[in-house]
């Protein structure tokens, strides 16, 4: 009989796939017993994921839907009446009709009583029903929310409306247009409508062939922009995700730093280079995993939550389920690939440690290492150039947008590249520090690897703030055309007929017989508890600004109160607080040196003559709403161009205190009664709210970072730290170390990302240096470049004093 032994098969090189899977389920096992090392960065992809979905959601929703105002047709065509319906009907069959007739209802802004078909072919889109049911008889209505509630009507009240006594026995809205008030009426019951909108679908030939009324032109939808606004959130979220990628390889290296001796040990049992590089970016992957389905999940559920309310600032109504699921899911993809790749760097870096280091805890010594400054500064002279020639602000064209794009994007990666770069040269100047600063300082340099990538993340913040703050400063918004909130609370304009800057004509409203608007103002003061009215001239005008060409108005603004000296003297300024010559006054911020103003007198809703450039006085007495008194024009400008003044054309109604909803409705009723209307706050906040809570935004989140970098580098030195105290260092020293550590890297990050920030600036508006350059935003620099660096540094020193447990023994694990 003959034995023979079998060779045991060759085992595969590197372990084969039973060595990947027992070394994922390691890297599983640790990321479930070190998560609280990595919640910072779990943190912060659920953030990022999270917020690009919202914003996805928000920004494809901003602009009207398509076909806003045209429902499902393809062109509109408006008529003063119906004697030219029908033969457009017998062209263009099948149309859809829809008659409008002025409504009044007290309020600054229009209404209307308007007759349409609910299941008309095209209008459709442009009507819904909220609740309730649509008229069907001569004796319904049915209303808009907001028109209701003004009229305080419910579903199922008699409303003697100007047409007759109707019930309403609905509530609808356009969701194309949330700002359209309406009542509606069964199709048929307007006699005299002032407008008549007919809704077809044709082509280009079919119109040109046919000859429609003198002053009816056929419209077509708006094309969509040249750039999606999906576009722009995704490029945004790449820039975002760079920025956790750089705070994710802070984070990745120092947890790979304390599995060192496991990963020893690991590499010891016979794991290769491959295995340990496996751990740690399986680790990155898992990371990035939780956190983009963590995001999603809250993403989606925020805007579910976000999509009703955001209808009411987009002004049309927005479903829940519009959301352009491509992008969640490429934010998704993106996530999971920057915390891996953001683990791929540390992952080198440990497998190459040797396995006798790794187990006794040292690593190997940090090699030196030259960075070049070329590619960093290449890419921070690329995107200046890229904004330069990118056509500036108001910019519509494709190619225009993406190189806006481009240029953020590499001013953002310059400032990547730099960062190590500036944190590299700590080392050299450490030389002239005291002992303390200078073993902060050159712990920062030897630590590049994570004080770069924070630096860069801190960086970055400072940059997003400061674009902010200077993009929604005065300079940089159009001054003409001005904007912000329009009253106070404790305040309220009436308006005589058909001075309402709202509506497009006189004032369908018809006052009772003998009715003074000056008595009804006054009785509206004294329903509301006020004896302080001042009454508002007004003249047809306007201020305009040009630029590329003398004819080209670019930002107008049509409403001029007269200077008069009873508004002057409302306000504290005497004849001799005004300049000889002056032709306006104004509260507005830099509108004193604009170039290509004019200012301008309406003549049937046209630019006359005009004074070109004129002289304008700025004072801080005058107030700065939107509706208020902000820009008076003088009586020499008002002889100039032979303005009309409209006396007594509004009344300012101060209150001793808020208004309140009873109130309001008080003063629309008498408003209504007389033919007048009122206009209430309209909370809006200000671009100084905006700016400013930007701005302290990007502080706190730059702080965050610096909060992080300073607790893993003091991490890392905590032997160095052991060894200070074994030689007598006290709690000062500590404190100084740590202040030190986060004063210099905060200096740092305001000074580049401030830099950085006004070349990409500078670069874009390079056509209005001069006027957008003379008021930069002193409280905000102040509190980036100052305050940023004040407040890490102070942080670090409160919150060094305490002596952390590794401090005593060197840690086990």
């Amino acid at each position: 009989m003959t034995a023979s032994v079998l060779d045991r098969p060759a085992a595969p090189p590197n372990g084969g796939p039973a060595a990947r899977r027992a070394v994922i389920r390691w890297a599983w096992r640790l990321l479930r017993r070190e998560w609280r090392q990595q919640l910072l960065v779990l943190a912060l992809i659920t953030v990022a994921v999270a917020a690009t979905v919202l914003g996805a959601g928000v920004a494809t929703n901003a602009p009207p839907p398509a076909g806003a105002g045209f429902g499902t047709a393809d062109h509109l065509v408006t008529l003063p009446d119906r004697a030219d319906v029908a033969a457009i009907a017998q062209r263009f069959s099948p149309v859809d009709v829809i008659e409008n007739q002025p409504l009044p209802t007290g309020l600054a802004g229009s209404a209307q009583l308007r007759a349409q078909d609910p299941g008309g072919a095209y209008g459709r889109p442009m009507l819904a029903l909220v609740s309730g049911r649509y008229p069907s008889g001569p004796a319904e209505a049915a209303m808009t929310a907001q028109l209701a509630a003004a009229l305080g009507l419910r579903v199922g009240d008699i409303w003697p409306g100007p047409a007759g006594t109707r019930r309403v026995v609905g509530v609808v809205e356009n969701p194309q247009n949330l700002l359209d008030e309406f009542a509606l009426v069964a199709p048929g019951q307007l006699a005299h409508p002032g407008e008549v909108s007919v809704l077809f679908d044709a082509g280009a030939a079919d119109t040109a062939g046919f000859t429609f009324p003198p002053g009816a032109v056929p419209l077509t939808p708006t094309p969509p922009p040249g750039v999606s606004p999906e576009f722009i959130v995704l490029a945004l979220a790449v820039v975002g995700l760079i920025f956790i990628g750089l705070v994710a390889t802070a984070g990745f290296t120092v947890l790979a730093q304390r599995r060192l001796r496991a990963l020893g040990m690991l590499s010891a049992l016979g794991a290769t280079d491959r295995h340990i590089r496996l751990v740690m970016r399986t680790n990155g992957t898992l990371v990035g995993g939780l956190g983009a389905l963590a995001g999603a999940v809250i993403g989606v559920a925020a805007w579910t939550v976000y999509a009703p309310r955001y209808s009411v600032s987009v002004n049309h109504r927005v479903s829940w389920t519009s959301l352009p699921w491509w992008l969640v899911t490429a934010a998704m993809v993106l996530a999971v690939a920057t915390a891996t790749l953001a683990a791929r760097r540390p992952a080198r870096t440990i497998a190459r440690v040797p396995v006798v280091s790794a187990l006794s805890g040292r690593p190997a010594p940090v090699k030196a290492t030259h960075r070049s400054i070329r590619l960093p500064l290449a890419l921070l002279i690329a995107g200046p150039v890229m904004l330069f020639f990118s056509g500036g602000w108001g910019s519509r064209s494709t190619t225009q947008q993406l190189l806006q794009l481009g240029g953020l994007a590499a001013s953002a990666a310059g400032l990547m590249y730099i960062a190590p770069v500036v944190v590299g040269m700590l080392g050299a100047i450490a030389g002239w520090a005291p002992f303390t600063s200078r073993v902060a300082l050159r712990d920062l340099a030897r630590y590049r690897s994570r004080s770069g990538p924070a630096l860069a993340a801190s960086s970055f913040a400072v940059l997003i703030a400061v674009l902010v703050a200077l993009i929604s400063t005065g300079r940089f918004t159009d001054s003409v055309d001005y904007v912000g909130p329009n009253l106070p609370h404790d305040q309220l304009i009436v308006y005589a007929p058909g001075d309402d800057p709202a509506d497009h004509g006189p004032s369908p409203a018809t006052p009772q017989a003998n009715t003074d608007p000056k008595a009804a103002a006054a009785a509206i003061a004294d329903a509301l508890g006020s004896n302080d009215v001042l009454a508002l001239d007004s003249v047809r005008g306007g201020l305009a600004q040009c630029r590329g060409g003398a004819q080209e108005i670019c930002g107008s603004n049509g409403k001029l109160y007269v200077a008069t000296p009873e508004l002057l003297s409302h306000y504290g300024i005497g004849p001799n607080d005004i300049a000889s010559g002056t032709q306006l006054l104004t509260s507005r911020p830099h509108l004193t040196g604009l170039s290509g103003l004019k200012l301008v007198g309406f003549a049937l809703d046209q630019f006359g003559n005009g004074i070109d450039n004129p002289r304008i006085q700025t004072t801080d007495r005058l107030p700065t709403g939107t509706s208020q008194p902000n820009l008076l024009v003088t009586q020499q400008a008002v002889d100039a161009l032979k303005l009309e003044v409209t006396s007594a054309a509004a009344w300012l109604i101060q209150l001793p205190q808020p208004l309140t909803a009873t109130q309001i409705n008080s003063a629309r009723q008498i408003a209504v009664r007389s033919g007048l209307t009122i206009e209430t706050s309209s909370q809006q906040p200000s671009l100084d709210e905006v700016r400013n809570y930007a701005t302290a935004t990007g502080v706190l989140l730059a702080l965050g970072v610096l909060a992080m970098t300073v607790g893993l580098i003091r991490s890392e030195t905590a032997g160095d730290l052991r060894i200070l105290a074994a030689t007598g260092a006290r709690r000062r020293t500590r404190r100084t170390l740590t202040a030190v550590t986060a004063g210099a890297l905060g200096t740092l990050a305001a000074i580049l990302g401030t830099a950085v920030a006004y070349l990409a600036t500078v670069a874009f508006f390079r056509s209005q240096l001069s006027e957008r350059m003379s008021q930069p935003p002193w409280l905000d620099l102040l509190l980036v470049v100052v305050g940023l660096p004040v407040a890490a540094t102070l942080g670090g020193w409160l919150f060094a004093a305490g002596e952390p447990a590794t401090m005593a023994h060197a840690p086990i694990e």
